[in-house]
Parts: structure tokens; sequence; C-alpha cells
């Protein structure tokens, strides 16, 4: 098609463009019944064609506010949990505060417990060490008993050898007269008595200590108490068992007697 041709067309189309946008102002600006009844026809056809743009605006809208929702429920409900711990945590500093307050005699360091250690189940890792005063062979107790000693010292953590370690044993006072014994540990949290007498009168659920002969630990430290004892005609002793009193697997604190 030639330049004079196209020139000529599109003259036609921008004259006709012309004429049909005065002829439609014309028409809207008549305010007959008849314009306004076009009008509002128009307007329905504009919202018709618009809805499903607005529909999926809409539903972008929903989604993204659930999605901020969703982000502060969570926010929330962590700080809750950060919260709640902090209580818990509060609640069991007082406990030790209070347990500490118990034993005045003794100086007790307290301390957290690092993790366990992995080379073995029957110790722990404790944040003292050398720099806050800590030495090899302390007793290290919980609020209800005996944990166990350091066996290694760095300076800022030490290893802890737990009451339950089968190569752990310490000397007890037992029953009313006091007489001594040794406790031993055998699986989980119960252990027995070795070298408690026929004659000595024992009961369930009584609590023994630390005998106090012991280089290590000092007497009336909580050990275990009293789960079952039997006599044997053929033994001079009784067997004893005993369970432990510290709570040797909800260990967070502890406290190193210095």
């Amino acid at each position: 098609m030639s330049y004079p041709n196209t020139f000529f067309i599109n003259k036609r189309l921008i004259t006709l463009l012309i004429f049909l946008f005065f002829s439609l102002l014309l028409f809207f600006t008549n305010k007959s019944k008849f314009v306004q009844k076009v009008e509002e026809d128009i307007i329905d056809l504009v919202a018709f064609i618009s809805y499903p743009k607005l529909w999926y605006e809409n539903i972008l809208y929903v989604k993204t506010n659930n999605d901020l929702l969703t982000q502060n429920i969570t926010q929330l409900k962590l700080l809750n949990s950060k919260l709640t711990n902090y209580q818990i945590e509060n609640i069991k500093l007082r406990e030790m505060l209070d347990f500490k307050e118990t034993y005045p005699m003794l100086s007790l360091l307290p301390a957290n417990k690092v993790n366990d250690n992995f080379t073995s189940i029957y110790s722990i890792i404790v944040n003292v060490g050398i720099n806050d005063g800590i030495n090899k062979n302390q007793p290290v107790i919980d609020m209800n008993g005996l944990v166990g000693k350091t066996i290694k010292v760095g300076d800022n953590a030490s290893k802890v050898q737990l009451i339950t370690d089968k190569n752990f044993a310490i000397s007890v006072k037992v029953g009313n007269e006091m007489s001594l014994a040794i406790f031993k540990p055998t699986f989980g949290r119960y252990g027995y008595l070795e070298g408690v007498l026929k004659t000595l009168v024992l009961n369930e659920g009584e609590i023994i200590y630390t005998s106090g002969i012991s280089e290590i630990y000092p007497s009336d430290l909580p050990v275990a108490k009293v789960v079952s004892f039997t006599k044997d005609q053929d033994k001079l002793t009784q067997n004893v068992i005993v369970e432990i009193l510290a709570k040797i697997n909800e260990l967070n604190y502890v406290f190193v007697i210095q």
C-alpha cells in the first residue's frame, strides 16, 4: 500500500474517532431517561467486567493478610514460650536460692548443666571451672540430693561423675542408729546398700545420708531412700534396695560444694 493511501486511511480514521468522541459527548450530556438508562447499563457492564479482577485482588489481599497474621501469631507463640520458660526458670532459681539458704554452713556454687557428656551416660558437663574456684573431687548436688563429684576441671567447665556411674561408691549412714554402709548404683535411679546388718531396723521410704567419713563428701547430704529390704538366712547382712533422690534425668541446675 502506498504512502498517500495510508495517510488517507489514517486521516479518515482520525476523523471518525473525533466525530465519535463528540457524538458520545453530546449523547451523554443529554439528560434524557434513555441516556441515563444507557449509562446505568454501561456502569453494570463495567462492574461485571471488573469483577474477576476485583475478586482476584481481594483474594490476594486476604492471602497477604493471612500470611501476616500467621507470622504474627507464630511470633506471639514464640514470645509466649519464651516468657513461659523465663517464668519456669525464675521459679527454679527461687527454689535454688531457698535451698541454698537451708545449708548455711556449706559454700554452694550454682552451676548450669551445659550438656550431657556424649562419651558417657554417667557424666555431665557444668559451666564452672578453675576460674570459679572449682577443683577435682568436689561434691555436686541438686535440690533433692547428691548428684556426683567433679572428676575433670577446665578453666570454665567441669566434668561431673554421676552417682549412677557403676564405678561410683560412697559411705552412708543408715537407720536410727546411723550405722555405716556403702551405697553402690545398679541401674537407672536405683542402687543397693552393702554392709547393712540384719539386726538394723529399716523402714521403707527412709532417707539415706552421707556419713561424713569421706574426705570428699560432707555429712548429712541426702543420697537415696529405702525402697525394699530382705534378709537372707545365709548372710549376716540385709539386701537393701534404694532409689537415688537426685533428679538425674532432669538436671538443669546443680550446686558444687566448695
